[in-house]
């Protein structure tokens, strides 16, 4: 009767055993099913963690390559001007080519302008000198021909090119009827002249000659004088 109570008694022994180990099994199963799920929670906000990284670097770099554009910019008057008024459109005109005769007429007009006795013709003579001026007197049909001297010229020449000049008239002589009428005035200038006598000139433009040898001189473009009396 000893046997099958002692084999009862191992059986029971046995199967405590077994239920032992089964409760260890999952135990460990529990336990690393555990784990498991707290590394995978882990992984998950760590991706949701890069997910909001990589959209704000996004949005960072979609700033810097379309930068912000304002459209209304607020005007900042600068000090002296009005924004309100209409703004006028400037022009940029290439320069002119500057006349060599320019500043011959500027010393020639003060010149006759400041002209007065004694010692006229001295003064005259000397100006004709300094500047290199052909004197000419003035014959029929605009026929300019070489003066004998300064107190009988007509007009003044200064050399602007091989054989163009700008002429003026010899501020000594007045410009009466006859120097209008028969001395080649009002052919050569646009000016004032009514009557009598004028014993002041200005000149705004010199006429341009043109000087041949063969063909005598040309009139190239017509000069503008102003006449006054005293």
């Amino acid at each position: 009767m000893e046997e099958p109570t002692v084999l009862s008694d191992t059986l029971n022994f046995l199967g405590l055993g077994l239920s032992i180990v089964l409760l260890l099994a999952v135990a460990y199963l529990w336990s690393s099913n555990s784990r498991k799920s707290a590394q995978l929670e882990k992984i998950q906000a760590d991706l949701q963690k890069v997910k909001r990284n990589l959209s704000t670097l996004e949005e960072k770099v979609s700033q810097i390559r379309e930068p912000k554009v304002i459209a209304d910019v607020p005007q900042v008057e600068p000090f002296g001007l009005n924004l309100d008024e209409p703004r006028r459109e400037l022009k940029i005109t290439p320069l002119a080519p500057q006349k060599k005769w320019l500043n011959f007429i500027d010393e020639f007009n003060n010149f006759a302008d400041s002209l007065a006795s004694p010692g006229i013709l001295k003064k005259c003579e000397r100006f004709v000198r300094d500047n290199k001026l052909k004197i000419l007197t003035c014959g029929s049909s605009m026929d300019f021909r070489p003066a004998i001297d300064v107190k009988d010229s007509i007009y003044w020449a200064f050399k602007c090119a091989e054989n163009e000049y700008a002429i003026v008239p010899n501020p000594m002589n007045p410009c009466d009827a006859e120097l209008y009428e028969f001395g080649g005035m009002k052919e050569i200038y646009s000016l004032n002249y009514q009557d009598g006598v004028y014993r002041k000139y200005f000149v705004k433009l010199p006429a341009i000659f043109i000087s041949d040898p063969l063909k005598g001189w040309t009139l190239k473009d017509s000069g503008v004088v102003n006449l006054e009396r005293e």
